[in-house]
């Protein structure tokens, strides 16, 4: 940890917040599930996961809880809103809400530490489907519907309070920011990282859960409301192909929402999503207003340093529990032309957003059309990088890529058009992306897909797929039943488990995983 007279110096340089931190060695079978119900768990706070999946076996790489924060920042389509302690401390009405972002992201001056983690500090939350409108000036001329959620366009949360476990170097992070111009701070900031990691080191580890009964596990479609009728969503798909055929657009996402209610908290849906599955992205955001739960399988972008990544997917066939069978199925994914046809449009799409910013000669396509297995099915993913040139941070490269290709169409501006006719509600969260912002302005952002949103006891769930000219509008609208079926499950497994915590970790995936 810095001494104080190394924390005041930094003070003298011109920084105004600096790290404190202990690092811990991991300890078994500590949850972090457990540490965030034990240290946060009540508003303005997260934990978010990240790993990946390679030769069809997970590693974990980082969990970071983020530690109920005083501060918070909302977006909305012509203001951004401060606020302290759930009250509104400034507010100002602007045309461009994300460059007022981005002048309050770059008046914290934090020195970095190649020491700690990734994400240490800085703005976590979500960016909103309805981001679009602060990027593309023409999107405001289209009618804005409700989202019937009662949820900001964006939201920040202020993050300088962290606990963040490294689970291949089995080493836990506690982090404290303080001011170091501020008399004290750094006697509060050493008290506070010491009443933490007491916090953290009473905690028990993690007994054996036993196994989640998944016996007969289903979605019981008569607790689901829909907020487009098929026969409604089946039309808007026909409205579609005729905006293809008439060579208005090449492809649209359509998306559908459907609603339940729930009988558990989110802590609960989360610990029963991940019994289900494992994805490279999973978190719970509690926002006091609302509760954000999400696996998403997707990145939207990572920036790290001068590289930016984007990693496109799209074409999906189920795993089964043979490997033959999973053999078979990638190769009849691989060789259908309507899946390679939309994920090659969408390899271009990506190529074109990170073009937008990457120096010239710089984009390249690290991977292309390789398949990647996940716990219940599999995907075609390409990657994308792009070399920046000086003075990019995250949020240009948001303003770049946002919405994701994969969650809109091509090309991307008239499908967002035909987006917000047809829909009968804006999307909210969903489709959107979820993480962080550091101090330095890097970010590592999961696309907002897999993903329920709690609001007022209902469990709000969206999906959505892609159509193109040979679409089925039947087909379409199965496959938006399809991907939302995990969380539906989810919530009935959690529903199920209620706050029973003893089963055995995996037993509830591996059964679940025969009934998806």
């Amino acid at each position: 940890m810095l001494s104080q007279d190394e924390f005041t110096r930094y003070g003298e340089a011109g920084f105004n917040l600096v790290p404190l931190w202990k690092v811990l060695p991991l300890p078994e079978r500590l949850d972090p599930l457990d540490v965030y119900r034990a240290l946060a768990n009540r508003r303005d706070d997260y934990l978010f996961e990240t790993g990946e999946w390679e030769n069809a076996v997970f590693t974990r790489h980082y969990s970071t809880i983020g530690l109920p924060c005083s501060e918070r920042i909302e977006l909305d389509e012509d203001a951004i809103r401060h606020l302290r302690h759930d009250h509104v401390e400034s507010e100002q009405r602007t045309d461009d809400p994300l460059a007022a972002l981005r002048r309050l992201q770059e008046g914290f001056r934090v020195p970095h530490f190649d020491a700690l983690p990734p994400f240490s500090g800085g703005l976590f939350g979500y960016f909103g489907f309805e981001t679009t409108r602060l990027i593309e000036p023409r999107l405001r001329r289209v009618a804005r519907k409700p989202s019937g959620l009662q949820v900001p366009d964006v939201v920040k949360l202020v993050s300088r309070e962290l606990v963040v476990i490294d689970h291949r170097r089995r080493q836990l992070f506690c982090i404290v920011h303080e001011d170091p111009r501020e008399a004290g701070g750094h006697a509060r900031g050493t008290a506070r990282l010491e009443a933490i990691v007491a916090q953290v080191q009473a905690l028990d580890a993690a007994p054996e859960r036993l196994p989640g009964t998944t016996q007969g596990l289903t979605v019981d479609a008569g607790r689901l409301s829909f907020g487009f009728a098929r026969e409604a969503y089946e039309g808007a798909v026909d409205r579609i192909k005729d905006y293809i055929a008439a060579g208005d657009v090449m492809q649209v996402v359509l998306a559908q929402r459907m609603s339940r209610p729930l009988a558990c908290d989110a802590t609960a849906l989360y610990r029963a999503l991940g019994d289900l599955a494992q994805t490279p992205y999973r978190y719970v955001v509690n926002l006091g207003e609302c509760a954000i739960v999400g696996a998403s399988p997707e990145m939207l972008v990572q920036q790290r340093g001068d590289i930016v990544t984007s990693r496109p997917m799209a074409g999906t066939r189920r795993r089964t529990q043979d490997d033959a069978e999973d053999a078979r199925l990638k190769e009849e994914l691989l060789a259908d032309p309507k899946e390679i046809a939309e994920h090659m449009m969408l390899v271009d799409l990506a190529r074109n957003d990170v073009g937008r910013l990457a120096v010239a000669g710089g984009v390249q396509v690290d991977e292309l059309l390789t398949v990647e297995y996940f716990s219940h099915v599999m995907h075609i993913v390409s990657t994308v990088t792009g070399k920046l040139p000086g003075q990019v941070n995250g949020l240009d490269v948001l303003r770049s890529t946002f919405p994701a290709g994969t969650l809109s169409g091509a090309s991307k501006v008239r499908a967002l058009e035909v987006i917000a006719e047809l829909e009968p509600h804006s999307r909210g969260i969903y489709g959107g992306a979820v993480g962080y912002l550091d101090w330095r302005g890097q970010a590592e952002l999961a696309i907002t897909i897999r993903t329920g949103v709690l609001q007022g006891g209902l469990l709000h769930v969206q999906s959505g797929a892609g159509v193109v000219k040979d679409s089925v509008a039947e087909r379409e609208w199965q496959e938006t039943m399809d991907k939302s079926r995990m969380m539906l499950l989810a919530a009935e497994l959690a529903e199920r488990q209620s706050e029973t915590e003893t089963a055995r970790p995996g037993a509830a995936q591996q059964e679940a995983t025969a009934c998806i």
